[in-house]
């Protein structure tokens, strides 16, 4: 008899990340969050500012990629009365607002040089002056920063000040895609499905069952956290009336039933197709693929899928595939050299395994 999962039983987790918030949440150093877009980043930023001494005062978060440089500039840094058209009164900036506090500046890649350097000298002097202003003011502000850009190659093509690079990198937090933590995807999942629970007003909570959440957590995700919570949404209102969510309610909501053709794909890249978790596709170019090529392609996508079905652990997975940790790491290192402009490499996959398993 398959077993069944009744959303809302309690799931303990700890991770090496939640050790560095807890950390980095006590010292007054500003934190440069990184990763990619929907893994997370304004919530890590507010759990540092609510663990932190200066939780008591305001958390006040700003999109970078939301402004022009010109309205960022008088959002953050605030103006004189009579600084610009329109400017009827003097306004205070972000800076001031989160007094005491903490200011979150996402997105910091994508504010332009001139922007930068005057984001610099507010972090290096804590002073600021209002645009059209001619006093100096004191801060007092926490500065937690995140972005979805590779700052270091940004700051080797001069499109971001090395210095302000520098101070904002003091400590680092880097998110990690969903796809390389399959063992985080199921409490995440059952957490937002006790949330859409109460959204869609069910009087009993969900029940899962097993082979369904299997499924769920062998989904690629590339749109991470927020791709998972608008599929936990789909399928409470799906199966509203149900009295379980099976594999079929899964498949069918993840898939052309919705018109969602990233999922659906996303299911049958990972072989989870009609009750079928265990196929692994391995996609192969016939005008430039050898035969040495098309063994390292097929021996790395077959770890990529054992280090999946065993939750990162690398040892588990060279016993699942009767072989050793030392021949995983040849091939995924061989696998490496030939598709280095890939952004996730296997020896990536492989790190991220480390960390998941550590």
């Amino acid at each position: 008899m398959a077993h069944k999962y009744t959303v809302g039983e309690p799931c303990k987790r700890s991770s090496i990340l939640e050790e560095k918030i807890d950390l980095y949440a006590r010292v007054p150093h500003y934190v440069l969050i990184t990763g990619e877009r929907g893994t997370g980043k304004t919530t890590l930023a507010k759990k540092l500012h609510e663990m932190s001494p200066r939780s008591l005062k305001e958390f006040v978060s700003v999109n970078c990629a939301s402004f022009t440089a010109e309205l960022l500039e008088s959002e953050l840094f605030g103006y004189e009365k009579g600084a610009f058209t329109g400017a009827n009164a003097a306004k205070s900036g972000l800076f001031e607002t989160a007094a005491g506090g903490t200011l979150f500046l996402d997105e910091v890649g994508e504010l332009s040089l001139a922007l930068q350097a005057k984001l610099l000298k507010a972090v290096e002097e804590k002073r600021i002056r209002r645009v059209g202003g001619n006093r100096e003011r004191d801060i007092d502000v926490r500065i937690i920063a995140a972005t979805s850009r590779n700052l270091s190659a940004m700051v080797h093509e001069g499109a971001f000040r090395a210095d302000l690079f520098d101070r904002l990198n003091i400590l680092q937090l880097e998110t990690i895609p969903l796809r390389f933590q399959q063992e985080r995807i199921r409490d995440l999942f059952l957490h937002q499905m006790i949330k859409e629970s109460s959204a869609v007003g069910r009087k009993s909570p969900f029940v899962i069952d097993d082979e369904a959440l299997a499924a769920i957590e062998l989904l690629e995700w590339r749109g991470n956290y927020r791709e998972l919570k608008n599929f936990a949404a789909r399928l409470a209102v799906q199966a509203f009336d149900s009295r379980s969510i099976t594999e079929e309610l899964v498949l069918y909501v993840a898939g052309s039933g919705h018109g969602n053709s990233e999922v659906s794909n996303s299911f049958i890249a990972q072989g989870i197709h009609l009750h079928r978790p265990n196929i692994v596709t391995v996609t192969l170019d016939a005008d430039t693929d050898d035969l040495d090529s098309v063994y390292v392609k097929a021996a790395a996508t077959f770890i990529e899928h054992a280090l999946k079905r065993s939750r990162g652990n690398l040892r588990k997975a060279a016993r699942s595939m009767g072989t050793t940790h030392s021949t995983i790491s040849r091939i995924l290192k061989k696998r490496e050299e030939s598709i280095k402009n890939d952004l996730y490499s296997p020896v990536e996959i492989e790190n991220a395994a480390y960390s998941v398993a550590a």
